[in-house]
């Protein structure tokens, strides 16, 4: 069944140079995708935080831009004040973003399909848990809009910053946080023994403050913490939980690490 996606709006780009165009926008490769490719990206402020994530759906002589609703009119307006002359055209478009349907999701493996079109109004629990089994956050829910480095989000991981191609609002930034493994706010995996506590419920170590909880299904969630802080006694909430880095990621805890130097 294709579900539709409540939380994300849909803008149509249209023109000849629409490719090109969003190719030094965002920070997603586009130039040259065919007709019904799905790539995943964002839109970051020069100082090199996320305005937006998107994903961009080509089609044969347009393409559509799936986002959040929240960030719909600020990504609207900074569009049209980024085109200039080019030939290029933005319209809000009343179409949804639907699971289920469509090429998989380019984040990760295992969590759906994703397209432009009608579903049904359905809970959305089976592509969450798929994300947090994946270790692959959303926009709002995961992280703040304009208070995020795409690592915090990990899209260096989840091929949602080309760092082959060319330029892009924000890039030194962002190229500069990689080449000196800078990045100590890491998208982790959360889990216990009895049910979570909701969206925005703090994560502690030993009682200090380490992040935010963000998706929740039952005993499972994701979080942005400081991977450099992440020791004994951890909590969301009141409740005791477990921390594990997202299956393949390059980056460790410093729980990890210290449980490394021990055995040494």
């Amino acid at each position: 069944m294709a579900i539709h996606l409540n939380d994300r709006s849909v803008v149509k780009v249209s023109g000849g140079d629409r490719l090109t165009f969003l190719d030094g926008l965002v920070t997603c490769a586009t130039e040259g995708l065919a007709p019904g490719a799905l790539a995943y990206g964002a839109l970051l402020t020069p100082q090199g935080k996320v305005l937006t994530d998107l994903f961009v759906h080509t089609r044969d002589d347009h393409l559509f831009l799936d986002l959040p609703t929240s960030a719909l009119a600020d990504i609207l307006r900074r569009l049209n004040m980024y085109k200039l002359r080019a030939a290029i055209t933005f319209e809000e478009t009343d179409a949804g973003v639907i699971l289920g349907e469509g090429p998989d999701d380019p984040r990760a493996p295992g969590i759906g399909g994703r397209s432009i079109g009608t579903g049904e109004e359905a809970a959305a629990d089976a592509y969450h848990a798929a994300r947090i089994e994946a270790g692959v956050p959303d926009a709002v829910i995961d992280f703040i809009l304009g208070d995020t480095f795409p690592h915090d989000a990990n899209m260096d991981l989840t091929g949602g910053v080309d760092f082959k191609k060319g330029c892009f609002v924000g890039q030194e930034v962002v190229s500069r946080m990689r080449h000196r493994g800078t990045a100590r706010r890491r998208t982790v995996i959360v889990a216990a023994d009895a049910p979570l506590p909701a969206t925005g419920a703090e994560i502690t170590a030993g009682g200090r403050a380490i992040g935010r909880l963000g998706t929740v299904v039952g005993t499972g969630g994701l979080a942005i913490v400081r991977i450099d802080r992440v020791k004994d006694e951890l909590k969301a909430g009141d409740v005791p939980v477990r921390l594990t880095v997202p299956p393949g990621a390059p980056f460790s805890l410093a729980s990890e690490e210290a449980n490394e130097g021990a055995g040494a």
